[in-house]
């Protein structure tokens, strides 16, 4: 249960909501340290799964203010409201897809996957990207515990 619990946090950490799985996994790479490959296999696949979540709820923001937003969206005026400005996107077109080494980073890197999902930018670039910086944070953090 433990591990499903560290796949669980890890993806819901990477969406919007608040929360921080590295306690958890340092947690469980002091308890169980023979299955450190394990866990930071399953972190780095929850959390880099929850970052593709904030990734399509991008894109269906893009397309929400394009076409009509769905009868339940009207509840929330902000939806169809969502935009980002000319200089984010300039910023952002600058960097490109590149930014999306950062989603690690709390707060901001979930705004770059949104960023890059209502933008449109590649699928499957932005999934290797986000991959690698995840994986490179559960890696850091495997190394400084062991």
């Amino acid at each position: 249960m433990t591990w499903l619990g560290l796949f669980l946090y890890s993806t819901l950490a990477s969406t919007l909501l608040p929360g921080g799985s590295e306690i958890l996994f340092v947690g469980l790479l002091a308890a169980e340290p023979e299955q450190a490959l394990w866990l930071w296999m399953i972190a780095t696949a929850g959390n880099t799964l929850g970052a593709l979540i904030t990734f399509a709820m991008g894109g269906l923001l893009a397309r929400w203010r394009v076409n009509d937003a769905p009868e339940w969206a009207s509840k929330w005026p902000w939806l169809r409201a969502f935009s980002l400005s000319t200089k984010a996107v300039d910023q952002l077109h600058r960097h490109g897809p590149w930014l999306l080494l950062l989603s690690w980073i709390p707060l901001i890197g979930d705004g770059f996957c949104l960023a890059a999902g209502y933008l449109g930018w590649s699928k499957l670039r932005s999934l290797g990207l986000i991959l690698l910086g995840k994986s490179a944070r559960y890696g850091v953090l495997w190394y400084l515990v062991a």
